[in-house]
């Protein structure tokens, strides 16, 4: 018996960690693929002038979707959609980074970037929180 209940904890668990996950790679993902969109009409240099707004938005989203997902089963909801905003900026930085190295042979973002980058991930992933906590109760 005491096998089943623990069984059945690490499973919940297990799609709890899998909706965090989701959620912040659905943000990730957001950001390269606009990125790249960008950079297929204008150079690579101008694309660099909207990262913030595109990392802005995508992190808006993770942080919603964040609590769209997980709904009650969050303790600390908004310490969560900033932890998942601050995952989602240094996975994105990362792999851009990696992308202008390996397809330009330099790099394009720098250490301020990355700060920039951090400051407004923090923030707009805690909107998107507000938001949905905000929505959640509005439609209750």
């Amino acid at each position: 018996m005491l096998n089943a209940a623990s069984f059945l904890k690490n499973k919940i668990n297990f799609f709890l960690l899998g909706k965090i996950a989701s959620s912040i790679l659905v943000g990730i993902l957001g950001t390269i693929i606009l990125v790249l969109f960008l950079a297929t009409f204008l150079r690579v240099f101008e694309v660099i002038k909207f990262i913030p707004w595109i990392i802005a938005f995508n992190t808006l989203i993770t942080g919603y979707s964040l609590l769209d997902k997980t709904r009650s089963q969050l303790k600390y909801k908004q310490l969560s959609s900033i932890g998942a905003g601050i995952l989602n900026v240094v996975f994105t930085y990362v792999i851009l980074s990696i992308m202008s190295v390996h397809l330009l042979g330099e790099y394009l973002l720098s250490t301020w970037d990355f700060i920039g980058f951090l400051i407004i991930g923090v923030v707009c992933s805690e909107l998107g929180a507000l938001l949905a906590v905000k929505y959640f109760n509005l439609k209750n």
